[in-house]
């Protein structure tokens, strides 16, 4: 089961705010120049931000209290950047019923717009009865 496909562009205020959240320094999100210095091409995404993108899916599913977050990866298939089009669709899989219990793994994938995967964020599951 998975979501609509969406588009998202990663705007620099919301990746400024964002590092400015988790306290992080770093030059590379204060300007296009800094982060060309350092060597990117433009202003960088962080490598957690894109798990922000949950919040602007429709999820077709719905977990039932306890939800618990067991574990959580990002993967960073290849540096993304602001001002760039990336497309991608929330996945549910390994579901799996024990004792009242739903086991199942979440995935968001974003791919840019050469269709290659940038982002896998991969978010194991404990919840009550899947709906």
């Amino acid at each position: 089961m998975k979501t609509e496909k969406q588009s998202f562009i990663f705007q620099k205020e919301q990746v400024q705010e964002y590092v400015q959240m988790l306290g992080d320094s770093n030059p590379a999100y204060e300007s296009e120049t800094k982060a060309q210095n350092l060597g990117f091409q433009t202003i960088p995404i962080p490598p957690t931000m894109p798990m922000t993108l949950y919040n602007s899916f429709e999820i077709p599913w719905t977990l039932q209290a306890p939800v618990i977050l067991r574990k959580q990866r990002c993967i960073n298939h290849t540096k993304m950047y602001i001002d760039e089009v990336y497309t991608g669709f929330i996945s549910l899989s390994v579901v799996k019923v024990k004792k009242g219990h739903t086991f199942s793994k979440q995935t968001l994938f974003l791919y840019n717009e050469e269709g290659y995967l940038c982002f896998s964020g991969i978010s194991q599951i404990v919840s009550g009865e899947l709906v």
